[in-house]
């Protein structure tokens, strides 16, 4: 046999081993997504997800003057349904360490079909202890508050999937950190489902990075953001309900 088509056969072989369900995630944040923008995908019925990010203050609220980073805990309880936990770290001005929590919740209206996009609603951070008003103007420490409708669709020729996002973060208050529309794209190729460029516009910086998929349970990422600093972190993904394919 051909030493290059039993190389090509080799890198094959270990992309699938190394992946066998599709998870999308906003890799900054802990829920689906793109890189820092999220994405009208959604995860299979049941998965859990968990992970840490490193997060440069470049790409922080002003809040943050200093490098810092964030775990999470993401679960979908149905198809359409999808919540997440995040701890961002934050340093006092004693120079201890405290954490800021936020909460991330998604609802899917409109699965993905032939001929039209798949739509989400969510919101990150939207309310605050002792202000349960998501449109309350009290800023508490709403650092990362967001609400947003979002559209993808994906088109799969030869077997690579090429995906198209748009969205738009809706001024539900003055003080909400993410503000206009925001867009990208994916491209997973056929040869290497596992691996994943991606480009995205997330309202304030332009953003290029790639994730792939390790032994079936374990996503690395790497991204620039706005060509000014590099974001990377590690997730773990469990489909507890045993079902496979996280899309659409």
């Amino acid at each position: 046999m051909n030493i290059s088509i039993r190389f090509k056969k080799l890198i094959l072989s270990a992309c699938w081993l190394l992946m066998a369900v599709g998870l999308h995630a906003q890799h900054s944040m802990g829920v689906t997504g793109l890189l820092n923008i999220p994405t009208a995908d959604m995860q299979a019925d049941g998965t859990f997800m968990a992970g840490v990010n490193y997060l440069p203050e470049q790409m922080l609220p002003e809040h943050w003057d200093y490098n810092s980073g964030n775990y999470f805990l993401n679960m979908t309880f149905l198809p359409c349904l999808e919540i997440g936990y995040r701890c961002t770290l934050l340093k006092l001005k004693t120079g201890k360490w405290n954490q800021d929590r936020s909460v991330s919740l998604r609802i899917r209206p409109l699965k993905e079909g032939k001929y039209w996009p798949s739509v989400v609603v969510g919101s990150n951070d939207a309310l605050t202890t002792g202000q349960l008003n998501t449109f309350s103007e009290v800023s508490g420490n709403r650092y990362f508050s967001s609400v947003y409708g979002v559209a993808t669709k994906h088109f799969l020729p030869g077997g690579h999937d090429l995906a198209f996002t748009f969205g738009w973060n809706i001024p539900f208050r003055k003080h909400a950190v993410r503000d206009g529309v925001f867009g990208g794209m994916s491209y997973s190729p056929a040869f290497c489902r596992p691996l994943s460029l991606m480009a995205e516009y997330d309202g304030n910086a332009v953003n290029m990075g790639g994730s792939v998929r390790l032994f079936n349970h374990f996503t690395v990422h790497v991204f620039c953001y706005d060509l000014e600093a590099v974001s990377c972190g590690v997730r773990y993904e469990l489909v507890l309900l045993g079902k496979k394919g996280g899309r659409p």
